[in-house]
């Protein structure tokens, strides 16, 4: 029993890392493309300080182009308007052209908790039933770590 219990969740870890790695190349492939030809197609919005945002990499393909989470600083031009931008990367704080850089439809948490009117969204009126989500991994992990399944 105990064999076929860890098969089983042994494959299902399988199935899951498959659909993670299929759902990375699919949002990579679809949606990246088209953040950046809707980009190029008209003038989008400035970047906010906090945004993700995907950065120009002329060394790699479009579809490997590193998605950043944090942009710390935008650096005005001598017109005033944003030229460039400093983002916090992996490996340290960079300068980048405003040319370089596509925002993505995320926008940060201020931006999030406000409706497009710019009245703040009222959570109360959510349900429980909307809240109540369990997560399958933590169900697998109490499941499968459960006093008397190892013994």
């Amino acid at each position: 029993m105990k064999e076929l219990n860890l098969r089983s969740l042994n494959k299902r870890i399988k199935y899951r890392s498959k659909l993670l790695k299929d759902l990375s190349q699919r949002f990579r492939k679809e949606y990246l493309g088209q953040v950046v030809q809707k980009h190029k197609e008209k003038q989008s919005r400035n970047p906010q300080i906090g945004e993700i945002i995907l950065v120009r990499d002329d060394s790699k393909k479009r579809l490997f182009w590193p998605l950043e989470k944090i942009i710390i600083k935008l650096i005005p031009g001598r017109d005033g308007k944003i030229c460039t931008v400093k983002l916090k990367t992996p490996h340290g704080k960079v300068l980048r052209p405003i040319q370089h850089i596509y925002p993505l439809e995320i926008y940060s948490k201020e931006s999030v908790d406000k409706e497009p009117g710019g009245e703040e969204c009222n959570s109360n009126n959510v349900t429980d039933d909307e809240i109540n989500v369990t997560s399958t991994d933590a169900v697998i992990v109490r499941k499968f770590t459960s006093p008397g399944f190892l013994d």
